[in-house]
């Protein structure tokens, strides 16, 4: 029988089958974008990313899960090939654009590890961009040269570890354990759905072996802490520690400086640091005895870096900040004391209560 080139169903092309799929799928689609284009609207300048963290935030993810991904494809492929299975093959934009999907970047803990690791190492690079032409860091390098030896020694993991981060080219996120650990399962079986049951074990054996490789202590957060803690600075040493930390672009030190002092936990510390409001970090700095002066500098560094922070109403209240009493600053931020987990679950609370 005659094939009727005027019949739709016989004049499609086989290739065209991928539009039909899209087009199914525009009306999910055109909804989700109006969804994400409302809430972005209702978002105050103050709350929304701005465009530069958006972009760096965007390379490091796709970074991380790129490193993670051929990782994995190239030791299962590596077991495969034993046994003449074949091959797994990494394909970076569609397993991102697949966990973009699936909603699984959506996680709350693993976007602020993610968010807070790229808002950091940003403020890093404008603090040391905003020194002195010509004018050297000091810090570390003095550290790595003194006569403490666990303290030097520190100072010179820190040293070597921020190089190492820098020589790197597109920084990806050194995640901690349990976040890492969660998202490599995440890649195994975005990277399963192309072949899934032959090669299930194969990335089992692959992301175990991805795990248990990775070192939370070679993180430089870590390295920063263990610093700090060597460092064990006094009362006294603490405002012209922190204060040249920042001055030296060393934003991890800084937040590792501020977790020490304070015994509360990295994470913790570093969003005292980054809040642009900086209300909980002026309570710290005062709890620790900063002087108006001492404030004054933390201020100017922090919004030279960062411009979106109001110094003019620091300004305004900085006469109020600095003659808050240490101890009352310390009785305000008693609830910083406590047990990390305890704390998530009052504000998980908290959340449940203005939903």
């Amino acid at each position: 029988m005659p094939v009727d080139q005027d019949d739709p169903l016989h004049a499609i092309a086989p290739d065209a089958a991928p539009i039909f799929a899209r087009a199914a799928g525009a009306d999910a689609r055109a909804e989700r974008r109006l969804d994400a284009a409302i809430e972005d609207f209702f978002l105050s300048a103050h709350d929304r990313l701005d465009d530069r963290t958006r972009a760096a935030l965007h390379t490091a993810i796709a970074t991380t899960l790129e490193g993670i991904e051929r990782e994995l494809a190239g030791h299962a492929t590596r077991l495969l090939t034993r046994s003449g299975g074949g091959l797994v093959t990494a394909e970076p934009a569609e397993t991102l654009r697949r966990l973009l999907d699936a909603g699984l970047l959506r996680d709350p803990e693993l976007m602020a590890e993610m968010i807070g690791q790229v808002r950091l190492a940003l403020l890093g690079a404008a603090l040391a961009a905003g020194r002195e032409p010509g004018l050297p860091a000091t810090l570390l390098p003095r550290m790595a040269q003194g006569d403490d030896a666990v303290t030097a020694g520190s100072a010179r993991d820190y040293l070597l570890a921020d190089g190492r981060r820098d020589a790197g080219g597109a920084r990806g996120l050194t995640l901690p354990g349990e976040l890492h650990r969660r998202v490599v399962w995440w890649v195994a079986a975005a990277l399963r759905e192309k072949r899934p049951g032959r090669v299930d074990q194969a990335l089992v054996e692959s992301a175990i072996r991805c795990i248990d490789a990775h070192d939370d202590g070679a993180r430089l957060d870590s390295i920063a802490l263990r610093l700090a803690t060597a460092i064990d600075a006094r009362a006294d040493e603490i405002p012209a520690l922190l204060i040249e930390a920042l001055g030296d672009g060393r934003a991890e030190l800084a937040v590792a400086l501020i977790a020490y002092a304070q015994r509360i936990e990295l994470g913790e510390a570093r969003a005292l640091l980054l809040d642009i409001d900086g209300d909980r970090l002026w309570l710290v700095l005062r709890a620790h005895g900063f002087t108006r002066d001492d404030l004054a500098r933390v201020a100017l560094l922090l919004a030279d870096a960062e411009p979106r922070r109001d110094i003019e109403a620091f300004a305004d209240l900085l006469d109020t900040i600095a003659a808050i009493p240490v101890l009352a600053a310390r009785a305000a931020l008693a609830p910083l004391s406590l047990h990390a987990d305890f704390r998530r679950a009052i504000r998980a609370l908290a959340r449940s209560h203005r939903a």
